[in-house]
């Protein structure tokens, strides 16, 4: 009868087993993932990405910002030892007159530019001017340090970072360079910045009130932060202009045709008056 059963067992494909190998009972085959289980996932991934894309552009701006503090503070200190060995005066430009007192020929607009094209120099020959000598002179020998990585408009350094090497090309930076500071003396207090009084002499610069370096500014695609600037000052710190709601981007022209003296120095006015504290 056990025969029986045993043989009756395996002809009807149940398991095999005896006394050697005992019964086990059969397992449970796992059902896969359905439509629905994949749909339902990816939906929560994409609201989860959705959320971290903001989080992770902030934080990616906000390293950039500071890459960008870098550069100025470099720029900055390499203005230090150009003035250590020229005298005590910052770098020269055709874009400001050798007497800033005059106001003659003023352009402040254009001192973003490193090089001169050859139809802007007065000896027909592309020259390096400005910020641009201290690259040229050695003090700051890398041409990255002049460009912002968070630069979006016509600059970028991809643009021109053959060109440092060339000598014919017009090269513009991501910073504008103010040339000549306040002396904090007569006029100081005058409500147009215009009148001023400047000097290229360092030393004779006020040095808690007075910004030299700072991100561009000639147009509005040269403003590289969307909340504000980077601005070096002539007691040698780095200071945030903060601007959460893009006034001076907004307050820039979209032309570079259209940017005028007056626009940028009244923006080294916001940048000298945050120095000194008048706008707390």
């Amino acid at each position: 009868m056990r025969g029986q059963a045993k043989n009756q067992s395996q002809s009807l494909g149940g398991p095999r087993c005896d006394a050697v190998r005992p019964c086990r009972a059969p397992s449970r085959v796992r059902g896969g993932f359905t439509l629905v289980d994949v749909v339902v996932s990816m939906g929560v991934i994409a609201v989860l990405i959705g959320l971290l894309i903001p989080t992770i552009g902030s934080v990616a701006e906000t390293a950039r910002r500071v890459a960008c503090q870098s550069n100025v503070r470099q720029i900055g200190l390499g203005l230090v030892m150009y003035a250590d060995q020229n005298q005590g005066y910052l770098p020269a430009s055709v874009y400001l007159p050798l007497d800033p007192r005059s106001r003659a020929s003023d352009r402040p607009e254009d001192m973003v530019t490193l090089r001169i094209a050859k139809t802007e120099s007065p000896t027909g020959q592309s020259l390096w001017d400005g910020l641009g000598l201290l690259f040229a002179q050695d003090f700051l020998p890398a041409g990255k340090v002049f460009f912002c990585p968070s630069h979006r408009g016509e600059s970028p350094y991809a643009r021109f970072a053959s060109d440092f090497n060339e000598s014919d090309f017009e090269i513009i930076g991501n910073y504008h360079f103010r040339g000549a500071g306040p002396t904090g003396g007569w006029g100081w207090q005058t409500a147009d910045p215009l009148l001023r009084p400047l000097t290229r002499n360092l030393y004779m610069i006020d040095p808690s009130q007075s910004s030299l370096v700072a991100d561009g500014m000639r147009v509005r695609s040269d403003v590289s932060h969307k909340i504000g600037a980077n601005f070096f000052r002539a007691d040698m710190t780095v200071t945030w202009y903060n601007d959460p709601a893009g006034n001076l981007a907004t307050s820039l022209p979209e032309d570079k045709a259209e940017a005028t003296a007056s626009l940028v120095m009244e923006r080294w006015t916001w940048f000298d008056q945050q120095a000194s504290g008048e706008d707390e």
